[in-house]
């Protein structure tokens, strides 16, 4: 049997990966989970004219969009599939500007605690150069009971 390659499967590994990406924001600018696995997830970013700013280069909420994505990402991989996970903080550097119209987002959990989970992101451009950096706080939540539970 052939290896299909470094985690082809991710989405089926973590379903919640599959949940996340299924939000219409994903399509609407772009960007997809590329590859995970415990407690990390990888997102790319391809360039578009929904995603640009006056400038015409990538809007920074887009950046913070891909960062946090990711991390939520990174602990979608050790929650439980039907549990929430919201994000109670967020800080983001930008570190250089983007060249190329590739973003790839590597973000990891630092500790998944009780209530509060960490995590850390970094934003690399196409050359592999570290153009940003941040980190978050989230919550993870039961899911919301349904009508008639």
């Amino acid at each position: 049997m052939t290896d299909p390659g470094p985690m082809t499967d991710h989405l089926d590994r973590f379903p919640a990966l599959r949940k996340m990406q299924d939000v219409p924001i994903f399509g609407d600018l772009g960007y997809e989970f590329t590859d995970a696995g415990e407690g990390w997830a990888e997102i790319t970013f391809t360039n578009s004219p929904a995603a640009g700013n006056l400038y015409g280069i990538v809007h920074g909420g887009v950046w913070l969009v891909i960062a946090d994505s990711a991390m939520g990402g990174a602990l979608g991989t050790i929650v439980e599939p039907d549990e929430r996970v919201i994000t109670a903080q967020s800080e983001f550097r930008w570190l250089r500007p983007l060249e190329g119209d590739t973003i790839r987002a590597r973000a990891r959990v630092l500790r998944r605690g009780r209530t509060l989970s960490h995590c850390t992101v970094e934003l690399f451009d196409a050359g592999d150069r570290q153009i940003g950096l941040g980190n978050g706080t989230y919550v993870v939540q039961p899911p919301l009971k349904q009508e008639g539970e």
